[in-house]
């Protein structure tokens, strides 16, 4: 059998098909010369020119057929080219779709699954197969079933593009996975759907950790209680209540007997165990209605709701010093105490968590005038603190006329070499008839009647100004850190206060620290990030004062830009003997480094608690151990002794 001859490319037999149809018009055209020549007589020179004129017309034909022959080629190629880079296209966004450390899917627009990358499967537990047999509601969370298909449906109708959300879904095994969703819908180019694309991001540590912060900040570690800020809630609720049912609240506050004996014999865990088992039987002695708090040390907090006969605050008052009248053991140890209590009663003697309390404290105080161990209902002769309040409330605002306030300044030292970094600028009154006053005694009035406004402004501008000073008295520069309140920002112009202060005393604003507490951070949110961008562009540094005390929130601390946390001494004083303050401590600590925050602890009282803090890799620290608040010229002095022991650069 003949080998057959292979096949040329088609490029060559195109080409080849070409020159024969030129040859063939060659060969016409000669053929019709010579048959004119010898039909018609043509002469040579007209027999010539019929030849070039049909030479030329197959040259003419041949060019175009090959110019239209390689336009077709070239297109075939560009063809060719576009759907390689496609599907090298498609290669690629395939390996990125799988290989995503996000979570992706692709849905029809139905909400059936069309594909599943490995980390989604891993997120909610599933094999592949099993996912794709799923629909994309099949997965979703009930409760956040209709605002994720609204959502949705918003992308089908175009009345958005994309959004991000959080949000809950079901794993396999049907425990709640929560997520970052970034949903989009794609299209197709006649804008038609052809699927959503969802990326999910697991966030399920950062939700356990908001939740640990959250508890911490409304409960009481070492009993589980709610904490003042939770009782203040639980009041405002039933203070409500009451308003709508014209019935009553009480508010008994409770203070263990010579409890502070216990600790010091016994020791703090045994105290400590004792506080549990207080808490345990209060439990006993009130209804499901009411509320148990432990307001800190050995006092807790009463609220009794929808109080219809007033009797009924006496006869659970009489049953809790009853019921703590009796023996507890505690680490093999017989224990027996007794109870005074002070009550305030809504609507009679104030319609808020402060005016409550504060009724109730004083209450409380006659008790233990009247010999301990019995309760007292606030009456209106128990006005010894009234008239302290009015006391200090007339004479603040001629404080302020009379110069009246001072600074003490609190070292604050570096944990890794020793160093002073810092101070504290606190305020002190130096008043007329009472002496000395700790802003303990003033700053809630101050804050109440808005003289805090002037009074932080004199405080931020004298920071500064000593700050300058102690400059040009040879001091290495340190930081100043000034408290700001909440009620600067609420009726203050605290960004020009500030701006003030430091043009008028020539302060470096990189040595500047302002101290915020929690409760800034959650008024007027959108105005107050605004003020504190334009502050830390100028170099302020910002710190969040008694950190864990307040609305302690991970979501804050990302938006408000910090740069360090300050533990509150009430965690850090008991470390050593609380596991449960030890734990809250690391926490935060662990946090905020994650977070690349400093950490500075104050309250720190004794060598112990430095290496703790040290060990747990806490950056700064303040406190008696290291020095008490002092006057300028005397932190002078401190700083010139350390420099001479070397102990600063």
């Amino acid at each position: 059998m003949t080998k057959a001859a292979p096949l040329l490319p088609a490029n060559s037999f195109r080409k080849q098909v070409i020159w024969a149809v030129i040859a063939a018009n060659l060969l016409v055209g000669l053929l019709t010369v010579l048959v004119l020549g010898n039909v018609h007589g043509f002469g040579v020179p007209a027999a010539i020119m019929t030849a070039v004129f049909f030479i030329s017309a197959s040259l003419l034909a041949a060019r175009l057929l090959l110019r239209a022959s390689a336009q077709q080629q070239a297109g075939r190629e560009s063809l060719a080219a576009v759907k390689q880079a496609q599907q090298e296209g498609e290669r690629r966004w395939r390996k990125m779709f799988d290989q995503s450390p996000l979570g992706a899917a692709i849905v029809a627009p139905g909400h059936g699954f069309l594909d599943a990358n490995e980390t989604l499967c891993r997120i909610l537990g599933y094999e592949r197969e099993e996912l794709l047999a799923k629909n994309f509601r099949d997965v979703m969370h009930p409760e956040e079933l209709p605002q994720e298909l609204e959502r949705m449906q918003r992308l089908l109708t175009g009345d958005a593009e994309h959004y991000n959300s959080e949000s809950r879904y079901l794993s396999q095994s049907g425990a709640d996975v929560w997520a970052q969703v970034s949903m989009s819908l794609v299209k197709d180019g006649n804008g038609q759907p052809l699927y959503f694309l969802p990326l999910i991001q697991d966030i399920g540590m950062r939700k356990q950790a908001e939740e640990q912060i959250n508890y911490l900040a409304y409960h009481d570690a070492l009993t589980g209680l709610p904490n003042r800020q939770l009782a203040k809630d639980r009041l405002d609720h039933a203070v409500a209540y009451a308003s709508r049912e014209k019935s009553g609240v009480g508010v008994l506050h409770l203070d263990l007997d010579h409890f502070k004996a216990i600790n010091d014999t016994l020791g703090h865990p045994v105290g400590d165990g004792l506080i549990k088992k207080i808490a345990d039987t209060l439990r006993d002695c009130v209804r499901t209605t009411d509320t148990i708090a432990r307001l800190g040390g050995d006092e807790f907090l009463i609220i009794l709701a929808n109080v219809i006969d007033p009797e009924i605050i006496s006869t659970i008052a009489t049953k809790v010093q009853e019921t703590l009248g009796t023996t507890f053991k505690v680490q093999g140890h017989d224990l027996t105490t007794s109870v005074s209590i002070g009550i305030a009663v809504y609507p009679e003697d104030g319609k808020d968590f402060d005016s409550l309390l504060k009724k109730a404290d004083t209450a409380l105080y006659k008790a233990k005038a009247s010999g301990r161990n019995t309760y007292q209902f606030y009456t209106e002769q128990m006005n010894n603190e009234a008239v302290e309040y009015l006391k200090i409330r007339n004479g603040l605002r001629q404080a302020l006329i009379n110069d009246e306030f001072l600074l003490h300044y609190q070292p604050q030292i570096n944990l890794a070499d020793g160093k002073v970094v810092g101070v504290e600028a606190l305020i002190r009154w130096r008043h007329p008839e009472m002496g000395i006053l700790q802003p303990g005694r003033f700053i809630a009035i101050a804050e109440e009647s808005g003289l805090i406004v002037p009074m932080g402004d004199w405080a931020l501008k004298h920071a500064c100004q000593q700050a300058v000073e102690w400059r040009k008295a040879g001091l290495p520069p340190i930081v100043v850190a000034v408290n700001l309140s909440a009620i600067q920002f609420q009726r203050g112009d605290i960004e020009k206060s500030v701006v003030q202060a430091l043009n008028e005393s020539g302060h470096d604003p990189q040595y500047l620290e302002l101290e915020l507490t929690e409760s800034i951070l959650v008024q007027d949110i959108e105005k107050t990030l605004e003020i504190l961008k334009r502050l830390k562009s100028m170099g302020i540094k910002l710190s969040i004062d008694d950190f864990g005390t307040g609305y302690s929130s991970l979501s804050y601390l990302k938006r408000f830009d910090v740069d360090k946390l300050k533990i509150d001494q009430s965690f850090v004083r008991d470390m050593a003997s609380d596991k449960n303050d030890a734990a809250i401590v690391h926490a935060i600590i662990q946090m905020a480094r994650s977070l690349n925050l400093q950490v500075i602890a104050e309250g720190v009282e004794d060598e112990t608690l430095v290496a703790m803090l040290h060990g747990q890799h806490c950056d700064e620290a303040q406190g008696y151990h290291f020095a008490r608040p002092m006057a300028a010229a005397a932190f002078v002095e401190y700083m010139e002794n350390l420099i001479a022991a070397k102990a600063i650069a």
